[in-house]
């Protein structure tokens, strides 16, 4: 595959097409400026616009994540305060349990005067203000003895009255709770000049061991004062807020906006912590749920101010990344147009070169680099040796059109002589002389396969054919001086050898080793398959190589049959085919060896000789 497209450059072309909308080139010209310009884009710029997005979505993960967490150790830091607020306020009340004088006063109250009562228990609650000065939020006592009698640490808005039945509304809620105490979310305020804020109150029975229940104690926390101290340091934009779970809300931070329809979200959730996006507010909300109180503590971030700055990073990041994006592009159409325009015009010179019959040339000075330099110089070399090659094929062309005309020329003589031999052939018969008559056909049989000039190649046994045909006429002239064996292994029956090439080898045999009328000898054939090739042998018994050298020669004119072997050789199997003289104790023997082609036949058809013509 590889290889066929790597020979077919239109196969690469439609390949290239295909890559492209076919409305491209309506839009933008398909030329190498727009290819490196989309290439840049499509394989750099956008991976690397994608690349960084997701860097600023990790980093607005980070962040996120860091801000909840943030959000979310305040909150615990909300939560562990008024923890320890509502311990405070416990802790009190065993403080008041404790303390002898306060227990004698208040269980019986008809043994002091009602100033001097009120002044005593007053400063026991100063005293354990006092004794929790690290607190910045204060607490607020107010007691009710078993005989309604109301003492405060507080100055009240009205009037202080008998509340024995405040008292005993409270002794049987509070023996009707599965706890001792109850806590209050917004209980009422009756503070003196205080500034509306509601009270998280403590309701708990006073109790001795001995006498049982001897007062109420409330033991009140002003909610929005300690939610001020607790939130001051909150981080900037950061709202604090919260909600009872009906929705209400109880204390806010500042000018927070967080609605109640969040804590029904959150209620619907069914968490007691979490955090979510609050898309119509932009926002981010954490929460925590105080089983206690059934509050929701519940934390808000505008996303607009988390964003800010990675949203001006991310601005100044695609502005300089736009800058060097125009500055690529400029810098992209300037070298491209630098390489495209040589290019251009080698592109028009080759369309040239045809209609003005190769007489074009670049010129190599317009050249911009030295590869487009190089490129033309190959051009130029193209154009000069495809003319020189012209040129050699013309001259060819004419060699071929004489040697043509010189072949059919002596094609005639040839003819002449078969038909010739064809009427000696009867005349001989005529006169009863058989021998003459084989000699004719024979020699008839050779001629006729000389002829046949368009067959280079024939299978082994119709070279056996013609090669018996030759041994007839040869046995005839040297007065059957000489006999000839075959030993053809069937395999190679149909193996083809060059046309007439054992002839010239056997005629070398006769001449050189039984040139005396005194010699006899015998001339053996063998053929067989061997590694692949095929191997071709003719031996004879006679005086040998030497012994032949050392003897006059006979013809004036040189031997030209082991030559036009070896030439034939060289001209159909290039390097596969190979003639040798392979020394022997006695006589000479001749190896040929060539590529074994085997041509199954389809028919029995064989090739006419001298009879086939007479008709």
């Amino acid at each position: 595959m590889k290889s066929s497209m790597a020979g077919n450059p239109n196969m690469w072309r439609r390949l290239s097409v295909k890559m492209w909308p076919k409305r491209w080139p309506a839009r933008v010209p398909l030329t190498l400026k727009y290819r490196l310009i989309v290439t840049f884009v499509v394989l750099l710029l956008l991976p690397l616009c994608l690349a960084v997005y997701s860097l600023f979505r990790s980093f607005e993960s980070i962040r996120q994540d860091d801000l909840i967490e943030r959000m979310s150790e305040r909150m615990q830091q909300v939560n562990t305060s008024l923890t320890d607020m509502m311990a405070f306020a416990y802790k009190t009340h065993t403080m008041l349990n404790q303390d002898e004088g306060l227990i004698q006063v208040m269980n019986t109250p008809e043994r002091y005067d009602p100033l001097e009562r009120k002044k005593l228990i007053e400063s026991k609650m100063a005293g354990i203000n006092n004794s929790f000065f690290f607190h910045q939020t204060e607490l607020y006592f107010k007691l009710i003895d078993h005989e309604g009698n109301v003492y405060t640490s507080y100055p009240p808005n009205d009037r202080l009255s008998n509340s024995m039945a405040e008292f005993e509304a409270w002794k049987n809620r509070l023996e009707q709770s599965p706890h001792s105490y109850k806590w209050v979310a917004s209980d009422l305020n009756d503070i003196y000049n205080n500034r509306g804020n509601k009270l998280l109150s403590l309701y708990i029975m006073l109790q001795e061991q001995t006498r049982g229940d001897y007062g109420l104690a409330r033991i009140s926390i002003d909610a929005q004062e300690w939610f001020n101290n607790t939130v001051k340091n909150v981080t900037p934009g950061q709202e604090l807020a919260v909600f009872t779970s009906d929705g209400e809300s109880v204390l806010r931070s500042g000018d927070a906006t967080v609605g109640g329809d969040i804590v029904g979200r959150i209620v619907r959730e069914g968490r007691s912590s979490g955090y979510y996006r609050d898309a119509a507010a932009a926002s981010l909300v954490t929460y925590s749920y105080l089983d206690e109180l059934d509050w929701y503590v519940v934390s808000s971030v505008s996303l607009g101010d988390l964003w800010s700055e990675l949203t001006l990073l991310r601005s100044r990041f695609f502005l300089i990344l736009g800058l060097l994006v125009v500055v690529f592009v400029t810098v992209t159409f300037l070298i491209a147009a630098r390489v495209t325009r040589p290019l251009s015009v080698l592109q028009k010179r080759m369309e040239e070169a045809s209609e003005k019959k190769l007489n074009v040339r670049l010129d190599l000075k317009m050249s911009s680099t030295r590869e487009i330099a190089s490129l033309g110089g190959s051009f130029n070399r193209m154009i000069d040796d495809i003319g020189a090659l012209l040129k050699k094929l013309k001259e060819e062309e004419r060699q071929k059109q004489a040697v043509r005309f010189q072949m059919l020329l002596t094609q005639m003589n040839p003819h002449f002589l078969l038909n010739t031999l064809n009427t000696l052939k009867w005349m001989a018969r005529k006169e009863k002389n058989a021998p003459m008559a084989d000699i004719c056909i024979a020699l008839g049989g050779l001629l006729e396969a000389s002829l046949n000039s368009e067959l280079e190649l024939l299978p082994l046994h119709e070279e056996i054919r013609l090669l018996r045909a030759y041994e007839s006429i040869q046995r005839f002239r040297y007065r059957d001086r000489f006999a000839m064996t075959y030993d053809i292994d069937p395999s190679v029956t149909y193996a083809l050898v060059p046309k007439l090439s054992l002839q010239p080898l056997v005629e070398n045999a006769i001449v050189h080793g039984f040139d005396s009328e005194e010699q006899h000898g015998t001339i053996a054939i063998r053929a067989r398959a061997e590694e692949g090739k095929l191997v071709l042998e003719v031996q004879d018994d006679g005086i040998g190589l030497e012994e032949a050298s050392r003897k006059p020669k006979r013809r004036s004119r040189p031997g030209i049959g082991i030559g036009n072997v070896k030439e034939r050789l060289q001209l159909l199997y290039r390097e596969d085919a190979e003639l040798e003289f392979v020394p022997v104790a006695s006589g000479t023997l001749v190896r040929m060896t060539t590529a074994l082609l085997v041509s199954t036949p389809f028919s029995e058809g064989e090739i006419k000789h001298v009879d086939d013509l007479s008709g």
